[in-house]
């Protein structure tokens, strides 16, 4: 065997979990090969460039940031990586004028609050106050330890005061997390579920410990000076300093084993290549379906990849270049400050009977958007008087997509009028479920978290209980992808979990 083609570790997929796996592995001495089938490593840290405009396609929000362990492991900041961080985190403007603001200062998003509901700006604090030690003691180390058993978790927070009040909204849904902290107003309701939901989240499902994280976390999120692509560039960097080697546009066909243990991967051109760990950032039907072959599979394992559930929610995106910007018609200021401004409703019944529609597929059109104007902030996503901006709409998906995305991106344009003004138009593009499917093939259905959040696939069940903590039943073969424990959405941890244990 010639030793060009021997590496110590193998990782399939070049998106940011590969991309963090192979760095580490690399800086930790290892001869490492990363394969990407595509033409450029990142994958849902995509920022694609036209004629000056920068479009974040895909990842925009980044809710780790500096919280990753990432971030000083491989000192990102040298390498490129700037975070800016908007003081208006999110504005929820209404039709009557007046507009709900979330800052990071949770005095001034109680100040706001108090306008429909002082009791709710009081609840707000206290539930703000409750949630922080939640995130600095448990969810945020939480995110970078390997996953415990349920009840060995359950019984670790019951151990603090802390632990026990986390343990008692994790039995919960959003909306009952909601309920507990005694929030009463509508629009009120509705701006604290639409954090969560945006997401994906399905609000009465028991997933409440999720909740601080994305309720704390979008109040500290951070868009990336340059566009998200500019994170996986410097983790790129990280690798390849340490001497990695991205052999990109080839695709992995086959993930080779003997006798239950791995021996390299198989290219599409026929081509092999051989290592003691192949970790995969697939997702678990890509890595135990298609690169392996039934025989290869334990029988329990490939049960649990037959059940491997796919988010019921997608994302619409339409994204613009203007030559001016977009300017809404709401009293406070603010709301053309915002990270994100959300449009189309106005209370919780609404979101709900919104989300129940996107579930049944009988929505006509957009009926909510998220909208963020990055170029606002970062003056490098848009030529000299012009801006760019994204809007998102909670679709399911539809194989038939992409026939009806010029209409549905109008539908947009239609919304975002109702609220605001919006200057000369001079690039658009639509992006259905349906093409992010197909530009990136481990998000089936446009499930962009590899698989849905739900109590079955979450924690030590994710993507099941025999690989949650990476090592699989086939002796040096690792997964380490969004379908893996933590998840997805930018945590850098599913990666760097992969990479400890591998």
């Amino acid at each position: 065997m010639s030793t060009d083609n021997k590496y110590d570790a193998i990782v399939i997929g070049a998106g940011p979990n590969g991309l963090l796996s192979a760095a580490y592995l690399a800086k930790a001495g290892h001869k490492v090969a990363l394969f990407e089938r595509r033409h450029e490593t990142g994958g849902g840290l995509n920022t694609d460039e036209y004629y000056g405009f920068r479009f974040n396609l895909h990842a925009i929000y980044h809710l780790m940031a500096e919280k990753m362990p990432a971030w000083k492991d491989l000192d990102l900041a040298s390498l490129g990586v700037r975070y800016i961080y908007p003081q208006v985190v999110a504005a929820f403007p209404f039709k009557d004028g007046s507009s709900l603001i979330f800052t990071r200062d949770p005095q001034e998003t109680a100040e706001s609050i108090a306008q429909f509901s002082k009791a709710d700006a009081a609840a707000y604090l206290h539930m703000w106050e409750e949630f922080q030690p939640m995130l600095d003691d448990f969810l945020i180390p939480m995110t970078y330890e390997l996953p415990k058993p349920a009840l060995d978790q359950l019984s670790e927070f019951g151990e603090t005061e802390v632990g026990a009040k986390l343990a008692e909204i994790s039995e919960m849904s959003c909306l009952e997390v909601i309920d507990h902290y005694g929030f009463q107003h509508p629009r009120v309701r509705m701006a604290l579920l639409s954090f969560p939901a945006i997401w994906g989240i399905h609000l009465a499902d028991p997933l409440g410990f999720l909740y601080p994280l994305y309720l704390c976390r979008m109040m500290d999120a951070a868009f990336v000076k340059g566009g998200s692509h500019r994170l996986s560039s410097a983790i790129y960097r990280s690798f390849v300093r340490s001497g990695g080697q991205v052999i990109d546009e080839n695709e992995v066909t086959k993930i080779l084993t003997e006798n239950n243990r791995v021996q390299g991967v198989q290219l599409q051109d026929g081509r092999k290549f051989f290592a003691d760990a192949v970790i995969s950032t697939l997702n678990p039907v890509q890595t135990f379906k298609h690169l392996l072959t039934k025989e290869e599979v334990p029988f329990t394992l490939s049960q649990c990849v037959d059940t491997w559930q796919w988010e019921e929610r997608s994302l619409f995106g339409l994204h613009l270049g203007i030559e001016g910007g977009v300017t809404y018609g709401a009293k406070d200021p603010r709301v053309n400050q915002a990270m994100t401004v959300f449009i189309g409703l106005e209370t919780e019944d609404e979101l709900l009977d919104h989300l129940d529609r996107v579930d049944s597929k009988s929505t006509k059109g957009p009926e909510w958007l998220h909208i963020a104007q990055p170029s606002l902030f970062d003056s490098t996503m848009a030529p000299p008087g012009h801006h760019t901006l994204r809007a998102e709409a909670v679709v399911a998906y539809d194989p038939d997509w992409r026939a009806r995305s010029k209409s549905f991106g109008d539908a947009c344009l239609d919304l975002i009028h109702e609220y605001g003004t919006v200057d000369n138009i001079v690039l658009r593009r639509e992006v259905s479920p349906v093409d992010i499917e197909q530009k990136l093939t481990t998000m089936t259905k446009g499930s962009y978290k590899h698989g849905a959040y739900s109590t079955l696939q979450l924690g030590y069940l994710r993507p099941n209980d025999l690989c949650s903590c990476s090592e699989t039943p086939i002796d040096g073969l690792f997964v380490g992808g969004a379908s893996m424990y933590p998840g997805g959405m930018i945590l850098g941890g599913s990666g760097y979990l992969a990479a400890q244990v591998a």
